[in-house]
């Protein structure tokens, strides 16, 4: 818990900090939180749950035309960007239609953010007064839940005139002291959701941390904040634990995530999730070695790669994803899609291993 407590607390203060730059090819830090996963069965997409994205092949942050030719060519069909969706007359916009990428926007996840650490600094203050889950109160605007429905209005009425706005990323990173804070708050949004892109699935994402055989690193509180009535869709964001200082193989870590995925799956399943009830995006790390001014990221090979994407799609995911294209933590020597061929064949592995668990049942 200490190594992903950390992880969660630095890197979502780079999120707050950044992800309105996103769509714009500006720096955003990595999804941070719990992690979970478990072996299951494929189950059918409902009315507004996964709609076009079943079987999507998903690449966070493929934020630039040269990137979106990039991931085109290695099998990317979709992109989750943070901040407001690209204008329909932008490079990036014309970029991805003519590459066949869809987006999910990621701003309605960011609105919650930047509420959420009004709170942590006003109404729900950390124990002990040390919050790293936001330093500073980025958007202090941002005060209430009225405010927030407000912007979502907005940005949701931007998205309906956007044929290739396909879904939307609506939760993501959430502080460890303020559990389930966002329950009712997102059940409005998915109201709004519903009415204004009726066809549109949102996306709850909830993060888990990959450990050694037999350990399980998810915070199972992180689940409170999932409802029926709030997520069409899961992802579940799955990462190698953050803040090791020297290099590592990530040799010592279960990337079958056979304790894992159970337990974020059980803890879900508390407050009323299933498969055939919000469908899940399984989501994997592709970047390691260097990252930010200190740390390394463990891994990745080919195997480790394909063996976590088949590990989520045999668990019943039906969409897979990586993390990421961009990222304001990579440095020159840090591997990712655009610099590791190791790390693209792994891609090109877990989109084939899922492609033939989809195709047999």
């Amino acid at each position: 818990m200490g190594a992903f407590r950390r992880w969660f607390r630095a890197v979502t203060a780079l999120a707050l900090a950044a992800s309105g730059q996103a769509c714009s090819g500006g720096s955003v830090a990595a999804p941070v939180a719990g992690r979970a996963v478990a072996v299951g069965v494929q189950a059918p997409a409902t009315a507004h749950s996964a709609n076009g994205l079943t079987h999507a092949i998903v690449g966070f942050l493929v934020d630039t035309p040269q990137r979106a030719a990039l991931a085109a060519s290695q099998g990317i069909d979709a992109t989750i960007l943070y901040g407001n969706s690209p204008a329909p007359n932008s490079a990036l916009a014309k970029a991805l239609q003519a590459h066949g990428i869809s987006e999910i926007d990621g701003e309605i996840s960011s609105e919650l953010q930047y509420w959420e650490c009004h709170r942590t600094h006003t109404v729900a203050p950390p124990p002990g007064g040390r919050n790293d889950y936001c330093h500073n109160d980025y958007k202090p605007g941002v005060d209430s839940e009225r405010v927030v429905l407000h912007d979502v209005s907005v940005e949701l009425d931007k998205d309906a005139t956007r044929p290739y706005v396909r879904g939307f990323w609506v939760l993501d990173d959430w502080p460890y002291w303020d559990y389930g804070s966002a329950h009712g708050l997102l059940q409005k949004i998915h109201a709004l959701i519903a009415a204004k892109a009726p066809h549109e699935p949102a996306i709850c994402g909830f993060g888990a941390e990959l450990a050694r055989p037999g350990k399980i690193n998810w915070e199972s509180g992180l689940a409170k904040n999932y409802s029926n009535d709030g997520c069409d869709m899961v992802g579940w964001y799955i990462y190698a634990p953050f803040g090791r200082r020297k290099p590592s193989n990530g040799q010592d870590l279960d990337w079958s995530m056979q304790s894992l995925l159970p337990a974020v799956g059980e803890g879900l399943a508390k407050y009323g999730w299933s498969l055939d009830r919000a469908p899940l995006l399984g989501i994997g790390p592709a970047w390691s070695g260097r990252y930010g001014e200190r740390y390394y990221q463990p891994g990745l090979s080919r195997k480790q790669m394909q063996t976590q994407a088949l590990a989520f799609c045999s668990f019943g995911a039906t969409t897979i994803s990586w993390w990421a294209w961009d990222d304001g933590a990579y440095k020159p020597k840090t591997k990712t899609p655009e610099t590791s061929k190791t790390i693209a064949a792994g891609i090109a592995d877990g989109i084939q291993a899922c492609k033939n668990l989809w195709t047999s049942n």
